[in-house]
């Protein structure tokens, strides 16, 4: 973004960066810049809190009176990030051998009822706050459960969206998934911690514990399209730096 900033800026548009990595905003120096001492995720501060968020919106659009320096300035405030995390990452321990599965059929039914009664407080939410960040995948809810599923048996499934092959889109409805969650989650019990939302999800969920058994699937297969789908991290948000996962080629996950 940084770089991209500094295009407009050639061609005669004024811009204005917002960032959390202070280091990267130095070096490259965007015109004109604001530093945000706060959580990955979080750039106009904590969720459903329009006041805060149009205030670091403000902030940001007076740098727009100064001429390109390059310019960096601080907002103000802090949000801080609790325990030098960034955001909720799994435990690397907690990695599970098929053989710890179990049925993946009645686990896949656990998730459909999980999801069937997350559902009218999703909605709410929707109608509330008028606005979801569900629809990535452009899949119906109700599609989301079935198409995971298929990989937690070791299936590859055929993507139904043309032009998207299965694991991309794999990646996309997880976050769908996620998010009906982590939306549900904030709108019904006004909780706005992620290290909460994400301990819950992945670890107190069925709908984690299918995603997991989606990992501990490509862990062990022998099929290479299946086996990116741990080697890229694509599902589960770990934090390895010590080395990799059982199973796993290269240098470790972020």
């Amino acid at each position: 973004m940084c770089g991209l900033a500094q295009i407009f800026e050639s061609q005669g548009f004024s811009t204005v960066l917002v960032g959390f990595v202070k280091e990267h905003m130095e070096i490259i120096k965007p015109p004109r810049a604001l530093w945000l001492n706060f959580p990955m995720g979080r750039p106009m501060g904590k969720p459903n809190d329009p006041e805060f968020q149009k205030k670091v919106i403000r902030v940001a659009f007076e740098l727009l009176q100064k001429s390109p320096g390059p310019v960096l300035e601080d907002f103000p405030e802090i949000i801080p990030v609790k325990e030098g995390r960034m955001s909720y990452a799994l435990p690397v321990d907690l990695v599970y051998k098929v053989n710890q599965l179990g049925d993946i059929d009645k686990l896949t039914d656990e998730v459909n009822k999980e999801l069937s009664n997350l559902m009218p407080d999703y909605l709410k939410a929707i109608d509330i706050n008028g606005r979801t960040t569900v629809g990535a995948s452009e899949m119906k809810i109700s599609d989301f459960v079935p198409y995971i599923s298929e990989f937690a048996k070791g299936n590859k499934p055929k993507s139904p969206r043309k032009g998207l092959p299965a694991i991309p889109l794999l990646k996309l409805v997880v976050e769908d998934l996620n998010a009906v969650y982590t939306e549900t989650r904030i709108y019904r019990d006004k909780i706005d911690n992620f290290e909460i939302l994400g301990k819950w999800f992945w670890e107190e969920t069925n709908a984690g514990k299918l995603l997991l058994a989606i990992e501990a699937v490509s862990l062990e297969s022998d099929d290479q399209v299946l086996r990116q789908i741990a080697s890229m991290s694509l599902l589960t948000p770990r934090f390895w730096s010590e080395g990799p996962l059982p199973g796993i080629s290269g240098s470790g996950w972020t």
